[in-house]
């Protein structure tokens, strides 16, 4: 069976199934950013304030889940290597994280969900190492994959350095032969069962065909007998930007489609929000996003795809998610909690939930097969946004048919 399988299409979006050895994740699918390790202890669920509620939600912990099942919202989840610096562990610490796959422990035994490991190539690369309070090594393919396997990574992608707005084209060439490398290195290493993804950057064309171009010179062979998967990466920076994210994601598909590699699936990283309905209807299967964790942190409510309000404002009437339709968990929003990781811990998954129902009514959309049903769909998401309305009829005309 390959990873992949396409089961709808509605002009370029496709709905199907990825398969992660034991677990089938439908697409298209937002994986939720989780920090597992936050230099805490396994009795406090290893620390991380908001962090950790987001996890008691993951592994259904009582009382933070209530005795609701909430692992259709976790069915994918993203993590990173670089989040292991982020909480100046110590070199006893950072060993014992690595000495037992997150799924194989006991804190997350409920969590049977696929488990996607970035590289952390940004941020690990920049820095040159991976350090902590006592130690630092030096960041290396090698040890990048070495962490992954350690975390039980189902999908892993090579390291990379993406490319930066103020890059000028020597710099661009020189991320693209560094990243080429690393991915010919990659494919060398046992997967032991772990899907791989190929990293790629570009935002036009010819900066695709550029990067794809190198990385098969780096190959013994062609690209999808050693990829399972497309990681599309360095669009964060253009995540207010529509424009940008739809010429730089129809490019991908063009230059994929040239190479008779539109099979494969393609994830982009660190994107969701408003612009996640727009990727979708071009082909994006998959997504990662720490977006409704860090709006909770910020004491933002989310109350559409689009829109949110503070939370000591928000109205939990007029949602009928399983957070906001529980009297405790509702009571806690309100303020009634001891530590404030319980008030925003929920307020956390509500917004996920909020944008994984969004998906979810897309994904059967699209696996109705009525294109007339998807455009009256995306227009209605957009009707009432006015700087994104006409970047959705764009897309509209450009994958649906003529309609505007």
């Amino acid at each position: 069976m390959t990873s992949f399988e396409t089961s709808a299409r509605v002009g370029d979006a496709r709905s199907g199934k990825l398969h992660c050895r034991d677990t089938v994740v439908e697409t298209p699918h937002l994986f939720p950013v989780i920090n597992f390790y936050c230099g805490g202890l396994a009795r406090t669920h290893f620390g991380g304030g908001v962090f950790r509620t987001v996890k008691e939600f993951l592994s259904n912990e009582v009382p933070a889940a209530n005795g609701t099942d909430y692992s259709e919202y976790f069915r994918g989840v993203m993590t990173s290597v670089a989040s292991l610096t982020d909480f100046g562990l110590s070199r006893e610490r950072y060993l014992s994280y690595l000495e037992t796959p997150v799924k194989s422990r006991p804190e997350f035994a409920e969590f049977d969900g696929a488990l996607f490991v970035d590289s952390g190539g940004y941020k690990l690369l920049n820095e040159g190492s991976l350090s902590g309070t006592n130690f630092s090594i030096e960041t290396s393919q090698k040890l990048i994959h070495g962490i992954q396997r350690a975390f039980g990574a189902d999908i892993a992608v090579n390291l990379d350095l993406p490319f930066e707005e103020s890059d000028v084209y020597r710099d661009r060439v020189s991320k693209t032969e560094a990243t080429a490398s690393f991915a010919a290195e990659f494919v060398n290493m046992d997967a032991e069962g772990s899907r791989r993804y190929l990293t790629v950057h570009g935002y036009s064309k010819a900066m695709l065909d550029r990067f794809f171009d190198t990385v098969a010179r780096t190959l013994p062979g062609p690209i999808d007998q050693f990829y399972d998967g497309i990681a599309f990466g360095g669009l964060v920076p253009k995540k207010d930007d529509l424009n940008g994210l739809i010429n730089a994601v129809s490019s991908l598909k063009t230059v994929l489609a040239e190479r008779n590699l539109s099979h494969l699936p393609i994830h982009v990283l660190g994107i969701s929000g408003r612009a996640m309905p727009l990727l979708i209807a071009l082909g994006v299967d998959t997504f990662d996003s720490s977006t409704y964790l860090h709006s909770a942190i910020n004491g933002k409510y989310s109350t559409s795809l689009f829109t949110s309000t503070n939370v000591a404002e928000a109205d939990f009437d007029i949602c009928d998610c399983p957070v906001c339709t529980s009297p405790a968990l509702r009571q806690q929003m309100r303020g009634d909690a001891e530590y404030q990781k319980d008030i925003l811990g929920p307020v956390a998954v509500h917004n996920l939930i909020l944008q994984q129902q969004f998906v979810k009514r897309l994904r059967r959309s699209i696996a109705e097969g009525n294109r007339e049903q998807l455009r009256t769909f995306l227009e209605n998401a957009y009707q009432d946004r006015p700087q994104s309305r006409k970047f959705a009829y764009r897309v509209i005309n450009q994958t649906l048919g003529s309609y505007f």
